[in-house]
């Protein structure tokens, strides 16, 4: 039996990853990833091709669990046919190839199309991952170059490229961060699929950062093409490094803040700010305390969503959290990272 060709949204088959799931191939700062399948959109859009002349309609079945959710029939003049209102979910598609008298010419089944929670994590190099488990891979990632202990269980989240580290770790092109650990905790409270972009930018500042999200094409096609519905925000420590006065800091704040809701559509409850982690570097706990106060009053003003506090839950035990410098998270560090991150999600937003 040939196979019906369809296009899902923006996905894209890869039969050397498998024969049938739906992935997804994002254009990272260093090279690409792919992830199987996830969109926020509650809407998915499905054109057959109608390879053979015989093809007069598509049958386009889909279910979740195993059982069925939509029929659609695909013609030659209507051959885009779309699903909506559909639940956060896995999905799978079913194609049938159907001749003008009924008969099955050719049938397809795609596996792994996602319906979810797209997370975008803003943030300087304890974001990146540095200091926990960091890799060397090649140019294009996917969950199967990778142990399966830096792999989230669904396969989504998986070491992303770290666009700053070879300024001073050469030998390491992605880190795992906590996005992995944060993938899994979240999954197992939403239950339905989740995906974290690893948006991490060592030694940014807010306004360098403010600057990468305003003239970079490539983060903003990446944007573009994940169209996240969650955000999540942890700046502070290199604007405390650089002497950055608490009202510009919060200036700079604001402006992030507008860029995703004005740009990306961002609603403002679902946008996550953290207090920043504490630096056990001379001097900096007075400057960081002011910049909490910023971001609780910008907080309240704006209506955006309390993230974890970092400022608090690291200033002790520091062997025990911290890596070999005064701000950056150990493995055990990060490791609490992503579960404070999880419980400042699950208490803003109840079903992702």
């Amino acid at each position: 039996m040939a196979l019906c060709a369809v296009q899902i949204g923006l996905g894209i088959l890869r039969p050397d990853l498998d024969s049938s799931a739906l992935y997804l191939s994002v254009q990272d700062a260093s090279g690409t990833y792919t992830i199987p399948y996830i969109q926020t959109a509650d809407s998915l859009h499905v054109t057959p091709a109608f390879d053979s002349p015989d093809i007069v309609r598509v049958r386009l079945s889909l279910s979740a669990g195993g059982k069925p959710v939509a029929s659609k029939l695909a013609t030659r003049k209507q051959p885009q046919v779309s699903f909506r209102r559909l639940r956060p979910g896995e999905y799978v598609l079913r194609a049938q190839g159907l001749s003008r008298g009924g008969e099955e010419l050719c049938r397809s089944e795609v596996t792994r199309i996602g319906i979810g929670t797209v997370i975008v994590a803003i943030g300087d190099s304890i974001t990146e991952g540095y200091y926990g488990h960091g890799f060397s891979r090649g140019s294009a990632l996917a969950a199967k170059d990778f142990p399966p202990e830096a792999v989230s269980r669904d396969g989504r989240n998986f070491p992303q490229f770290s666009p700053t580290t070879a300024w001073h770790l050469p030998e390491v092109n992605c880190f795992q961060s906590w996005m992995t650990d944060l993938n899994d905790l979240l999954t197992d409270s939403w239950q339905h699929p989740v995906f974290i972009a690893n948006e991490g930018w060592g030694g940014y500042t807010t306004e360098a950062y403010l600057n990468l999200m305003r003239t970079d094409a490539n983060w903003q096609a990446r944007m573009g093409l994940l169209q996240p519905n969650v955000w999540l925000i942890n700046l502070g420590v290199n604007d405390e490094r650089a002497h950055v006065p608490p009202e510009a800091f919060a200036g700079n704040l604001r402006a992030i803040v507008q860029t995703v809701t004005e740009e990306y559509a961002a609603q403002p409850n679902r946008i996550l700010i953290a207090r920043p982690s504490y630096d056990y570097f001379e001097g900096a706990e007075p400057t960081l305390r002011s910049y909490c106060e910023q971001i609780d009053a910008l907080v309240g003003e704006l209506g955006l969503a309390r993230g974890p506090d970092f400022f608090a839950a690291y200033a002790a035990d520091q062997q025990r959290w911290y890596g070999a410098d005064p701000v950056h998270p150990n493995v055990e560090g990060v490791r609490r990272m992503a579960e404070l991150w999880h419980e400042a999600l699950v208490r803003v937003i109840a079903e992702g």
